[in-house]
């Protein structure tokens, strides 16, 4: 054994040609230690030997589309693939990878929204939302009704506006990060090049699927699962909303002071009562008008009646003479 210390410096001295014939020299020294004999190898046959290895693995070595290979050099160590980068060898345009197009999320202004934690994302929701109930939902809410008598009714007809626009924001935002979701898990890329109908498919390297994975699976799909949820709450309270407003505001068919006859005596919506509701009462001037209205319709109705009458009685009388005189 002693011996083979000795042998292995002087077979692969530090005048060598780098360090990977040093390696393989001492490789070669103990694999002759473990057979059991040791030999004195001849440097330029070490050179030889490690130069073909080294030929033999680059040739093996699986080349895929597109990919250089860069090998280290004979004063480096380490891997193959060390020097070679996912980014740089992918022709995908910048704006148009996945990635790329995540960071281009996270930094807009209003699609970022769903990148947030999840206090700031609720404040921003709950901001919309009463922006859009104070400026827009209550105001039309109350052409439709009547604050003063109906403020329930009010409140609840502004809320579903205001639960209406947040679904509308929601969606938006839920579109985008699905689709760079989608980008991210899928093992192609589509792209365009110059943006003329020149669609190409790139298939990712396994340095940038991983990546772009790991970013779906932990970064994406948690905010879209939190949009979903989000628009599942937005549906929910506007069928809320409605079923209440339906709910307190239904017409009421047939009813009036208890009676269950229509105040028209057939069928028809009509209710007095929901009239009531939106008609004042009438003052005892306009009852006097609609009084003095009705008598008045009613006289010129008997005028008319009593002019048939004397109509008809003078055709009959007429007709009568005719069939006298056809008899003579």
């Amino acid at each position: 054994m002693s011996r083979i210390a000795r042998v292995a410096p002087r077979a692969a001295p530090a005048s060598s040609a780098g360090a990977f014939p040093r390696r393989a020299a001492a490789a070669v020294a103990r694999a002759g230690a473990r057979a059991g004999s040791a030999r004195l190898v001849p440097r330029d046959r070490v050179d030889a030997s490690s130069r073909a290895a080294s030929s033999r693995a680059r040739s093996r070595a699986p080349r895929a589309r597109g990919l250089v290979v860069v090998s280290a050099g004979d004063d480096e160590t380490g891997s193959l693939l060390d020097e070679l980068d996912a980014d740089q060898r992918c022709p995908v345009p910048k704006d148009q990878r996945p990635a790329s197009q995540l960071a281009e999320l996270q930094d807009s202004l209003l699609l970022g929204w769903g990148g947030k934690e999840l206090g700031g994302y609720v404040a921003r929701l709950s901001a919309l939302g009463s922006f859009f109930y104070f400026v827009l939902a209550y105001p039309i809410a109350s052409y439709s009704y009547d604050p003063t008598t109906q403020p329930f009714e009010t409140v609840v007809c502004a809320l579903v506006g205001s639960f209406v626009a947040v679904a509308v924001f929601a969606l938006l935002i839920y579109n985008n990060w699905s689709y760079v979701r989608n980008r991210l898990l899928s093992a192609t890329v589509e792209y365009e090049e110059t943006g003329w109908y020149d669609g190409q498919t790139y298939v990712k390297d396994p340095e940038m699927l991983a990546r772009d994975r790991l970013l779906g699976t932990y970064v994406v799909r948690p905010i879209v699962e939190r949009l979903r949820k989000t628009l599942l709450a937005c549906g929910l309270g506007v069928f809320v909303s409605l079923t209440a407003l339906n709910a307190i505001d239904a017409p009421e068919y047939g009813v009036d002071g208890g009676n269950a006859a229509y105040e028209t005596g057939g069928g028809g919506a009509y209710d007095a009562r929901s009239m009531m509701r939106y008609e004042p009462p009438a003052t005892p001037e306009e009852l006097a008008a609609e009084e003095a209205e009705e008598a008045e319709e009613l006289a010129r109705y008997e005028a008319a009646m009593q002019r048939y009458a004397r109509d008809s009685a003078a055709s009959k009388a007429r007709l009568a003479e005719d069939a006298a005189s056809a008899l003579e």
